[in-house]
């Protein structure tokens, strides 16, 4: 059987820094590259999007590409749909290809809603009478009836990917792709993408996933690449690749906090952070929470003097390294006093507010203006599973409700009053 899609040893190479294109400019730089003199092409920094990279896929297979930011998936997404040329190698597809892997890919800004329904169906290459035939469809999944006739320029984020989705999805695609766009839309129209998704694959449409949402990688895709580097690291289930990517995110984390710990200075000895967990509202350790519940980030720590009035900051990190968020007693106006023996100091999260994905928690305990750490730690990795499937992880930041507590382990019973913001 003749594959959909045959990637065959494919790198791909971006020249970096600044490139002038008009006509003066490029003779200007091929005179300078003839005379051998510095400003010609030589002196420019190359980088390798991918390198020899080779998968097929069959049809009706359902693929995801795993791996942290830059690590080249959308580059192989672009290739597929034709948006960029390989460097070397071949890049097959057999099938009519949709791709959702660019917020407004394919819209004309100044069109309205209908026309770019049109002008996208014909350029995927449908009739004007098929396109005719879908576009109710096409409309009513979008929910955006009341502005299909105004320009798409003045349409939000979502309302973007709402009518992008509806498009590349109703026309019935033989491949689909589609990135992390879907994150920019509520949670009821992903719940609505993913169940649309899953209809396709049953009626044999092959995808090619991308997102962090490592729960709904499991949900939806059979196989899976971990890419990094711009390089295939490995291949096989769904479920093997994750548990491999999230050993080396915890490999990873490992040699992150043991190098922070080394290169605290000396001169702030006298404070150690013993153990950084995550919580239920028990008090139970977890390793998997949901975005609609409370988490408890508590820091355990030995003073070895009295230390007086401090501040503690808890960043919380995601699996492809965004920080999602940053925060501070100081600025929460939480007082904190580190006394010589044993303590902890405790941040709710009521309710989590993290989109599914893989997390861990960073702390630092600094001096008592803020301005220098005096010891660090982190928690171990916890996964945060969706309360509506399809509500995905997206490059953004939050400020959740939150509560700061500090307590002495040698006085249970007497637990500092909590400041809620």
């Amino acid at each position: 059987m003749t594959p959909v899609i045959r990637f065959a040893n494919v790198s791909k190479r971006y020249n970096l820094g600044l490139t002038r294109a008009s006509l003066p400019s490029i003779l200007s730089q091929w005179v300078k590259s003839a005379m051998g003199r510095q400003g010609g092409a030589t002196d420019k920094k190359i980088h390798w999007a991918l390198q020899d990279v080779s998968f097929a896929m069959e049809k009706g297979q359902s693929l995801a590409l795993v791996g942290p930011n830059g690590a080249g998936k959308s580059t192989i997404l672009k290739l597929l749909a034709k948006i960029t040329n390989p460097t070397t190698g071949t890049v097959e597809v057999n099938g009519q290809l949709s791709a959702l892997i660019e917020l407004g890919a394919g819209f004309h800004p100044d069109l309205t809603g209908r026309e770019n329904i049109y002008l996208n169906g014909a350029i995927l290459g449908l009739t004007y009478k098929e396109i005719q035939k879908k576009y109710d469809e096409i409309v009513a999944f979008s929910e955006i009836e009341e502005f299909i006739d105004t320009p798409v320029k003045r349409y939000s984020s979502g309302m973007a990917v709402r009518l992008g989705f509806a498009v590349a999805s109703c026309i019935e695609p033989q491949i689909l792709l589609v990135d992390e766009v879907l994150a920019v839309g509520d949670a009821s129209f992903r719940q609505k993408c993913i169940e649309r998704i899953k209809a396709l694959l049953n009626n044999g449409t092959s995808l090619i996933f991308v997102s962090h949402d490592m729960g709904l990688v499991r949900a939806l895709c059979e196989r899976a690449l971990y890419i990094e580097r711009g390089q295939l690291q490995a291949s096989g289930t769904s479920a093997e690749i994750i548990d491999m990517y999230n050993r080396v995110l915890e490999k990873r984390r490992i040699e992150k906090m043991s190098g922070l710990d080394k290169g605290m200075d000396e001169a702030n000895a006298g404070i150690e952070v013993t153990h950084v967990d995550v919580l239920d509202v028990d008090g139970n350790i977890i390793r998997e929470a949901r975005t609609n519940q409370p988490v408890v980030i508590r820091v355990k720590y030995t003073a070895y003097k009295d230390f007086g009035k401090s501040n503690a900051i808890i960043l919380i990190h995601r699996s492809d390294g965004l920080l999602c968020c940053n925060i501070r007693t100081h600025l929460d106006q939480f007082p904190m006093s580190i006394e010589k023996g044993e303590g902890e100091y405790f941040l709710k999260l009521d309710p989590s507010q993290l989109f599914g994905s893989m997390y861990y928690a960073e702390t630092w305990i600094m001096n008592s203006d803020d301005s220098d750490g005096i010891a660090f730690g982190v928690s171990e990795w916890f996964e945060v599973r969706n309360s509506i499937q399809g509500h995905e992880a997206h490059g953004a930041v939050f400020e959740p409700n939150r509560t700061w507590g500090q307590k002495r382990v040698s006085q249970t019973d007497r637990v500092a009053a909590g400041s809620t913001v």
